[in-house]
C-alpha cells in the first residue's frame, strides 16, 4: 500500500515539475494582436531619431555632443551618433562626490549635471571637473537628471519630482505628491513623465507643476518612460508593458503572465527603436514588443533575471545580465548573434559610442566591446551600474564612488 503511494506522489511531483517548466516557457503570457510586420529594411539606418526635450515642444534636433537625458534620447537607445570617441583613454579629471553614483551624467552646453546616492545634484565643468553648484535634496537619487532648456528636472526617492535652474542650481519648483521613485524623468511637450513604486505613472504640467494625469498600474515602476513615435511606454513589476498617448489615454498593455499567473517583473527601462519595444524582465528574459499595438514580435531567454535596459545599435540589442553574459540580439528576431562572458554580474546599462559598447559589472569593472562582434577592446579598473556617457571631447565614466573624465590617448 505504502508502496504504491510513494508511486503516487513520485508521479504528481513528476507533473508539477511539467507543470512548472511549462509555466516558465508560458511566462510570455497573452502575446495580444499579431505583430506588424517588421521593418527589416530601418534596420541599416539609424535606430530612431534623436528627440531632445526641449523647450519648443519636443521637435527633433540632433545634439553635437549634448546627453540630455538617461538614455540620450527620450527613445532611451543608449547610442550618440555624433561621438567618434574609441579607446584608448587616458585620465583627465575625477570627481568624487562622497556617495554611490549608480547613473551617469546628463551632458548641456559644457556643464555635467548628475545625482548622487546621498541626496545632492552636482553640476560640473565638463572640461575641468571644477563643481560649479551643488543642490541638497535631503533624499536619496537612483536616477538621471533631464535637461529641458534651462531648467534641471530630477526624481527623489524622499518622493519628490525637483525642477532646478540650470545655472544656478536653485530650486524653482518641486512636487512632493508622489511616493519613491527612482525613475528618470521624461519631459516632452512641456510635460514631465516619471514613476514611482506605487506603480503610478505621473504627467506634470512644466507651466502649471500640477497633476495633468496619472495611471496606476499594479507593481511598481522603476524604470524611466521612454517616448517614440508619440507613444510613452514603460514597464510595471506588475508583469505587464504599458504604452499611453500623450493624454494619458492607454493604447496597449501587455501582460506576461503565464497559465499560473507566473509573471515577469520589469524593472530596467524599454529601449524603442524599428517600431519596436526592446525590454528585459527580472523573470529571466529579452522581449520585444510591436510598438503599434503591443504583439510579441519574440522572447529570449537569459540565465538570470535582467535589470540592466537596452542599448539599440545597427540591428542589435545589447544587454547584460546577472548570469555574468553580455548579450547581443539580433533586433528582428532575438537570436543570439554574440555573447561575452564579463565574469561578474551586470545589473546596469550599456552606451554604444562608435561602434564600442560600454558597460560595467558589479566586480567594479567596465568594459568596452567591438558592438559588431564582441571582441574585448579595453578595460578600466572601476565602474558598477550604468557607466558611460559622452561629447565629442571626452567620455565620462561612473565608478562606484568617483565620476571619471577620460579623453582619447595620443599615439
Amino acid at each position: 500500500m505504502k508502496k504504491w503511494l510513494w508511486i503516487d506522489i513520485l508521479a504528481l511531483a513528476v507533473v508539477i515539475g511539467v507543470l512548472a517548466g511549462a509555466v516558465l516557457v508560458l511566462t510570455g503570457g497573452d502575446e495580444g494582436e499579431k505583430p506588424t510586420p517588421f521593418p527589416t529594411a530601418a534596420l541599416t539606418e539609424e535606430p530612431s531619431p534623436s528627440p531632445s526635450p526641449t523647450k519648443s515642444g519636443g521637435v527633433v534636433v540632433k545634439h553635437a555632443g549634448n546627453w540630455p537625458t538617461y538614455g540620450y534620447d527620450m527613445a532611451r537607445t543608449r547610442y550618440d551618433p555624433n561621438v567618434d570617441l574609441r579607446p584608448p583613454f587616458r585620465l583627465k579629471w575625477t570627481f568624487k562626490p562622497e556617495d554611490l553614483l549608480e547613473f551617469p551624467p546628463s551632458i548641456d552646453d559644457g556643464r555635467l549635471y548628475l545625482c548622487a546616492g546621498h541626496g545632492y545634484v552636482y553640476c560640473l565643468d565638463a572640461a575641468t571637473g571644477t563643481r560649479i553648484w551643488r543642490y541638497a535634496s535631503h533624499g536619496k537619487f537612483a536616477s538621471t537628471p533631464t535637461i529641458d532648456g534651462d531648467e534641471v528636472y530630477v526624481s527623489s526617492f524622499a518622493g519628490k519630482l525637483i525642477c532646478l535652474d540650470k545655472y544656478s542650481g536653485k530650486r524653482r519648483w518641486q512636487f512632493t505628491g508622489c511616493a519613491v521613485t527612482e525613475s528618470s524623468p521624461l519631459v516632452w511637450r512641456k510635460r514631465v513623465f516619471f514613476g514611482d513604486r506605487n506603480g503610478d505613472l505621473w504627467a506634470l504640467s512644466t507651466e502649471t507643476h500640477k497633476v495633468v494625469w496619472k495611471y496606476h498600474t499594479g507593481g511598481k515602476i522603476a524604470g524611466a518612460p521612454a517616448m517614440l513615435n508619440d507613444r510613452i511606454v514603460v514597464g510595471s513589476y506588475d508583469g505587464a508593458v504599458y504604452c499611453f498617448t500623450y493624454d494619458g489615454k492607454v493604447i496597449w498593455k501587455r501582460s506576461t503572465s503565464g497559465a499560473l499567473g507566473v509573471t515577469d517583473p520589469f524593472y530596467g527601462t524599454a529601449a524603442l527603436a524599428y517600431n519596436t519595444v526592446y525590454l528585459g524582465s527580472i523573470g529571466r528574459h529579452v522581449f520585444a514588443f510591436d510598438l503599434s499595438n503591443g504583439g510579441t514580435r519574440w522572447k529570449t531567454s537569459t540565465g538570470a533575471w535582467i535589470y540592466a535596459s537596452p542599448a539599440v545599435w545597427k540591428g542589435l540589442v545589447l544587454i547584460g545580465c546577472f548570469d555574468t553574459w553580455f548579450y547581443a540580439l539580433d533586433a528582428a528576431n532575438g537570436r543570439v548573434v554574440w555573447k561575452f562572458n564579463a565574469r561578474g554580474k551586470i545589473s546596469g546599462s550599456p552606451t554604444v559610442l562608435n561602434g564600442v559598447v560600454y558597460f560595467s559589472t558589479l566586480n567594479w569593472k567596465t568594459f568596452g566591446l567591438d558592438a559588431r562582434t564582441g571582441k574585448q577592446l579595453w578595460t578600466f579598473g572601476d565602474g558598477k551600474y550604468t557607466p558611460v556617457t559622452a561629447d565629442k571631447e571626452r567620455l565620462y565614466l561612473c565608478g562606484a564612488l568617483k565620476l571619471y573624465c577620460l579623453v582619447p590617448s595620443k599615439k
